[in-house]
């Protein structure tokens, strides 16, 4: 468990370079006394791991930027690829001239992990209004949580929690062939029948292409889909879709938020954080790994770890 008395811990993401496994995750105060708060208050904070289970606090690896970037109000999620001997993380950013309602993806480079520096006072990514919904248009820029791989035509993908020109969650997607200069594709779905599609993720579980993402039980307008606050699945066909949405399914891990597969030994896992649930309050911890099975529908399911309530 990744626990802090000082800080809340949410949206998280992971590297593993030898053999210690690298967690990155949104850090607040605990001393601001609503967990809504957070959001605006967020760093990227830094751990480490043998073991997904004991987890050393290391420095943190991303703060706002300085005032007039675009990112000088609040980090939020992002992802790490390795490209050569450099570390690059994508991440999303939040300014004081809008806050919330205006997400833009930038990037920081590293070397060994813990030290990192940005690679441009711009965002490299922003939401195109042909396709995506835009501050400027609706008010309301959703275009976070960048899930980046390198696919099999040799280019890197990145696919990106957007909206779509009908007021759909949708799969935004953008593409680059050095990491640096990106071009923003149109959507990889349309009219989702969600309102978001919260920490994309495309992973293979069971020999399939499974996406994976996190909505709240109100983000649920599809009569086929069970509404439920945490973590869904989908198949895929490939890691750029065709995404079965309509036949999503909840993978079963209650309380559980922003959900992560990792890449182990014995299979894969998934850590997510602890949300809040009829029963408890927003915890602000990272909960122990559950186990990823693939059913007959080409969906998951997962083995709920056993955990104590964390008094917030």
């Amino acid at each position: 468990m990744i626990i802090d008395s000082e800080r809340w811990i949410w949206d998280s993401w992971y590297v593993q370079e030898g053999d210690r496994h690298h967690a990155f995750f949104l850090a607040a105060p605990r001393s601001l006394g609503d967990p809504e708060l957070r959001h605006e208050n967020a760093v990227v904070g830094h751990a480490v791991s043998r073991d997904l289970r004991d987890w050393q606090h290391l420095p943190d690896a991303l703060s706002p930027g300085r005032p007039g970037r675009f990112d000088d109000r609040a980090i939020w999620t992002g992802s790490i690829v390795r490209h050569g001997d450099v570390w690059r993380m994508f991440y999303t950013g939040i300014g004081v001239d809008a806050g919330p309602a205006r997400q833009r993806i930038g990037q920081a480079v590293s070397d060994d992990l813990v030290h990192w520096k940005r690679v441009s006072s711009d965002p490299l990514v922003v939401a195109d209004p042909r396709w995506y919904s835009t501050f400027d248009r609706d008010g309301v820029e959703a275009f976070r949580d960048p899930w980046v791989f390198r696919h099999t035509d040799g280019l890197w993908h990145m696919l990106i929690t957007a909206t779509d020109r009908y007021g759909h969650g949708c799969v935004g997607h953008a593409t680059s062939d050095n990491l640096l200069t990106w071009t923003v594709e149109a959507p990889l779905t349309s009219r989702s029948g969600f309102d978001q599609l919260e920490v994309l993720q495309i992973a293979r579980v069971g020999g399939s292409n499974v996406l994976f993402f996190s909505c709240q039980a109100h983000d649920v307008h599809v009569d086929t889909v069970e509404p439920r606050t945490g973590v869904y699945s989908a198949r895929a066909d490939t890691p750029l879709g065709p995404y079965y949405l309509e036949r999503a399914e909840p993978i079963g891990l209650d309380g559980i938020y922003a959900g992560r597969v990792i890449d182990t030994e014995s299979g894969p896992v998934m850590l997510g954080f602890r949300n809040e649930t009829a029963t408890r309050p927003f915890e602000g911890v990272i909960g122990e790994p559950a186990a990823l099975h693939l059913t007959s529908r080409r969906t998951v399911v997962a083995t709920q770890p056993a955990t104590a309530s964390i008094a917030g």
